[in-house]
């Protein structure tokens, strides 16, 4: 997903460029407080108990919480009951509404945790298409660079038990790492993926070690998924052909293509070097903005092709 700014929200680091953290506490506490006194809303009391529960110690989890029970929730109670201060509060909202071990369960719950409140993640629609890239691309060793707080992360780390592969993750932001081994490990799926704290132009590097233990040969890729900062998709992609970890077969994935566009991606993986298919979807991220409109876009998956090779976009 492409990070976009918004009212409320303050820019963080992310994947070597600007990202979003979304939502202040200034926000929630006022947005708790308005939408408490409309019909449906919460009692006006713990309304205006929203400063202290957001502003102190930790969140304030509902102890018989489950997935139903917080999607039952009106936004103002969702957001008293489960405040976003900090990348870290998806955990206990996982804790609390996802099953343990069932990657499943976690994915629905980080979607509707993005329902509530608007951030980037590749989402059902688009997951789909990177799902079936895997299963078709079967991956002994995949990359993901640009994790956040570990969605997509979660669905190649899924797909890739069926085969016994392992994913190297790429995230620019330690706050966003930290949760996302969190959120995989909570999935069952820590053991199979590993998450580095790197810039998308040291992702060979990472790769390398994470792989190879330092030998090159050992770290070709036959997945790659691009989800950070779209002008490095195109050098990034680069960079890992230099390091002949990107070979012919190899499969890379990228998101956000069309909208909000990767400056010379496409026209990097068209014929000779890649065989392209373009793949429409909705561009996933949705903003508190009320005059928010939505985006056509696409996933682009392509195929390494040998010199020799002929493709077609």
């Amino acid at each position: 997903p492409s990070p976009r700014t918004g009212s409320g929200r303050a820019m963080v680091c992310r994947g070597g460029r600007c990202g979003v953290r979304f939502v202040a506490a200034a926000l929630l506490c006022t947005r708790a407080a308005q939408l408490a006194v409309r019909p449906g809303g919460i009692d006006r009391r713990r309304a205006l108990g929203a400063p202290a529960v957001l502003l102190g110690g930790g969140p304030k989890i509902a102890s018989a919480a489950s997935l139903s029970t917080a999607r039952a929730l009106s936004d103002s109670e969702f957001y008293v009951t489960y405040p976003y201060r900090t990348a870290g509060d998806v955990v206990p909202f996982l804790e609390n509404c996802a099953t343990r071990n069932d990657p499943d369960s976690v994915l629905a719950a980080l979607e509707l945790w993005a329902d509530r409140y608007p951030m980037f993640q590749l989402g059902p629609a688009k997951g789909a298409i990177l799902d079936e890239a895997v299963r078709t691309a079967r991956p002994r060793k995949a990359l993901e660079i640009g994790t956040f707080l570990g969605y997509s992360a979660v669905r190649i780390a899924r797909a890739l038990r069926n085969n016994d592969g392992a994913l190297c993750c790429v995230e620019a932001s330690p706050e966003f790492a930290d949760v996302a081994r969190r959120v995989l490990e909570y999935a069952g799926l820590g053991g199979g993926a590993t998450v580095v704290v790197a810039k998308g132009a040291d992702c060979a590097d990472a790769v390398v070690e994470a792989f190879g233990g330092g030998d090159t040969h050992d770290a070709a890729l036959d997945l790659v998924f691009l989800d950070h900062a779209k002008e490095a998709y195109a050098p990034d992609l680069q960079r890992l052909e230099a390091r002949h970890l990107v070979r012919p077969g190899t499969v890379v994935v990228a998101d956000n293509v069309v909208f909000p566009g990767a400056p010379g991606y496409l026209d990097y993986v068209a014929p000779p070097r890649y065989r392209t298919r373009l793949v429409a979807a909705p561009y996933e991220a949705r903003g508190w903005e009320t005059n928010w409109e939505p985006h056509d876009d696409a996933v682009a998956v392509s195929v390494r092709l040998a010199e020799d090779e002929v493709g077609e976009v």
